[in-house]
């Protein structure tokens, strides 16, 4: 009698979590993967999907409504209207235009002239200037990072935030809990009481079932001095971006440093952030120090995206800046699993006859996503992409340029969760000297590594194409 009772409870539990996914209207892909989960693993699917499945950050979207209403002022100040003309004034902006449009139209930033762009390589060379540009603030300083570890990096960057606290700066640090899950809130203790202010984004409480889902991680890299100079790009703050971590070894990234009206657009990305973790909003005053929108300089357009907006942004721009190359296509990326239709963007792409180049790392950080990545690789070999796996160590740049002309730099992976679930920014720079710059450095890269061939792909061990296979079955979930 008890065994009909305990299946006709999983068999209702398993339907009800169906039609509550189907009602969420995930990706189709991600939709049967989830349900997949669910048949094969009552109630346990059911408890990973409420952690990591759900697409829609529904309060933050009432949040980001709410303060888009306050910060009409901010936009008004900024003149979008009156940027994004300039920018399309700008000399070879026509050949640009359609990506510069999507990129404005979700609601975003417009593309601004006027600005400087510094390219960094490292974190040897990113953190030296983060910090000399932390002691030259004289106003506040904005900070956002996803992993933020309590190690010598972690402590260097704290002090210096320190010292400008104590200095009467005001300081505003905003840490992802997940991704920064080994630093504990005292850490920040010395901060604090130096009167800054620190906050974790989304912490998870299992004990507050509004708090449980670990999803929508605010994967974002940002700092912000005076609202006139920015960093973002794919450093976070730790002692493994300075290749002291012997597990990764070298570790390759890269950074743009941003002077000018594009450090504004990325201080209204942190003020969205801060603002939904803190309440607290930051007014016009905080761009009150920005630099005007002067022509000439570096075009340039802050690109955020996350799951509180309708549409995907990064992905539609990355699908857009790949179907517009015409020459060259270069794309670094740690995760290579994109969805359907940048796939074939890229594989269209190689085979009308542009110079498309993937670099991934040789050793994923994860397993799973080391199989993933090469489930991907038959198509665009057999379309003539050129694949090559960085071995000198771990690759976690992520960047992309087209025909040595645009050059897009950020946080953003080339996979479904920063497509879809994460919180992410990106820089484009309309700019031949910044892309050609990244170029240089794509190129040296290949040099520490290993080109795949599609024969010697093809004679890899068959336990290895099992396990590519079934890596791409979850990489919607991954």
């Amino acid at each position: 009698m008890l065994v009909p009772i305990i299946i006709s409870a999983i068999a209702t539990g398993v339907l009800m979590s169906c039609v509550f996914i189907i009602y969420e209207r995930n990706n189709p892909s991600a939709t049967l993967a989830w349900l997949l989960s669910m048949i094969l693993f009552p109630f346990v699917g059911l408890f990973i999907y409420f952690m990591f499945g759900r697409r829609r950050l529904k309060t933050r979207v009432r949040l980001l409504r709410a303060i888009r209403a306050e910060v009409g002022d901010i936009r008004r100040k900024l003149d979008f209207e009156g940027a994004f003309k300039a920018a399309l004034s700008s000399p070879g902006a026509e050949r640009h235009e359609d990506l510069m449009k999507l990129a404005y139209r979700f609601p975003g930033f417009p593309p601004t002239t006027g600005n400087k762009v510094e390219v960094q390589f490292n974190a040897d060379n990113a953190y030296p200037a983060i910090l000399s540009s932390i002691a030259e603030a004289k106003h506040h300083i904005h900070a956002l990072y996803y992993i933020l570890n309590p190690d010598d990096a972690g402590q260097a960057f704290r002090d210096a935030l320190v010292e400008k606290a104590r200095q009467g700066v005001e300081v505003r640090l905003l840490y992802d809990d997940i991704g920064s899950w080994e630093t504990q809130p005292a850490f920040f203790d010395p901060l604090v009481e130096a009167g800054g202010k620190v906050h974790e984004y989304r912490p998870v409480h299992f004990s507050r079932f509004r708090t449980i889902y670990a999803n929508f991680r605010n994967h974002r890299k940002i700092v912000v001095v005076d609202g006139e100079t920015a960093f973002t790009g794919g450093i976070n703050i730790g002692d493994e971006y300075l290749g002291k971590d012997p597990s990764t070894g070298f570790w390759r990234d890269t950074n743009i440093k941003l002077t000018g009206p594009a450090a504004s657009h990325l201080q209204l990305v942190f003020a969205e952030d801060w603002y939904y973790a803190t309440g607290e909003l930051l007014t016009s005053s905080y761009v009150s120090h920005t630099s005007p929108n002067g022509g000439g300089g570096s075009v340039t357009q802050i690109v955020p995206s996350g799951p509180d907006r309708d549409m995907q942004q990064v992905e539609h721009m990355f699908f857009t800046a790949i179907t517009s190359a015409r020459k060259t296509l270069y794309i670094a990326t740690p995760y290579f699993i994109p969805d359907e239709s940048v796939q074939t963007a890229i594989i269209a792409a190689a085979l009308r006859g542009v110079d498309v180049r993937l670099l991934v790392p040789k050793k994923a950080d994860k397993l799973i996503i080391h199989y993933a990545n090469r489930s991907y690789y038959r198509e665009a070999l057999a379309a003539g992409v050129r694949i090559y796996e960085y071995n000198k160590g771990f690759m976690h740049e992520k960047l992309l340029t087209a025909d040595g002309e645009v050059g897009i730099v950020g946080t953003a992976n080339m996979d479904l969760r920063s497509f879809r679930l994460n919180f992410e920014v990106c820089a484009v720079c309309y700019d031949s000297s910044v892309a050609g710059e990244l170029d240089r450095q794509f190129m040296l890269d290949l040099g520490d590594s290993s080109r795949v061939h599609m024969s010697s792909f093809m004679k890899r061990p068959h336990i290895d194409k099992f396990l590519e296979n079934m890596a791409r079955l979850t990489s919607p979930l991954l």
